[in-house]
């Protein structure tokens, strides 16, 4: 059983609070723990939403109430381009795929383009760097590993999972209409701040028009 999750990247410390009550090395003497909690009280973020992996900074946009939202949406830098994050693939709880360093959520694009594609060629999909590969074999969809290398200089591209691509786009329509509200939501929330063209800002950020 599959399942798609759209994500954005959140730095906590980006909002952090002013004169925060930090945790004591000695109270949590795993450097990781104790780190966590740092984040943790330094960050104005109420952080009820779902983050995905106890170490990583991608969050389940669909978790994200508005008032961690605005708080978000007061602390973007640029306006033009989409936030960082993307869509993360989950196989029976285990992440098969997941966005990374320079992915956003304008890559829904290139999920898209795998229920329009003819061909049983392995295709590129950007998710970041490193990207993956897919191709359609049997009404299924197949996978490869990372990779750093582009399709014109890789050899024997082997795939290392497949999912049922009737199942793949199912999951795909509710992600898709999950960023859709998202926009929708975000859109609200910039009119409130009596930000102009709040409609086409939000289509920017999301990477959905």
């Amino acid at each position: 059983m599959i399942r798609l999750i759209n994500t954005i990247e959140i730095n906590p410390l980006k909002y952090a609070r002013e004169n925060p009550e930090l945790p004591e090395i000695s109270d949590y003497p795993d450097p990781e723990e104790w780190f966590r909690k740092w984040e943790e009280a330094a960050s104005a973020l109420n952080r009820n939403f779902k983050v995905i992996g106890e170490n990583s900074n991608l969050v389940d946009i669909d978790s994200i109430d508005d008032e961690n939202l605005q708080m978000i949406l007061e602390k973007v830098d640029n306006w033009s381009s989409a936030f960082d994050g993307g869509i993360i693939m989950m196989e029976n709880d285990k992440i098969r795929i997941e966005p990374k360093c320079c992915g956003d959520l304008g890559n829904i694009t290139e999920w898209h383009k795998i229920f329009d594609d003819k061909t049983s060629d392995w295709t590129e999909m950007w998710i970041g760097h490193p990207w993956i590969f897919y191709r359609k074999q049997k009404a299924k969809v197949q996978f490869s590993e990372y990779s750093y290398v582009n399709l014109k200089e890789i050899k024997g591209i082997e795939p290392i999972f497949e999912v049922d691509e009737a199942e793949l786009k199912n999951e795909f329509q509710k992600v898709k209409q999950y960023q859709i509200h998202f926009k929708n939501r975000i859109a609200t929330i910039l009119k409130r701040m009596s930000m102009d063209k709040a409609d086409e800002i939000s289509a920017l950020l999301t990477g959905i028009k």
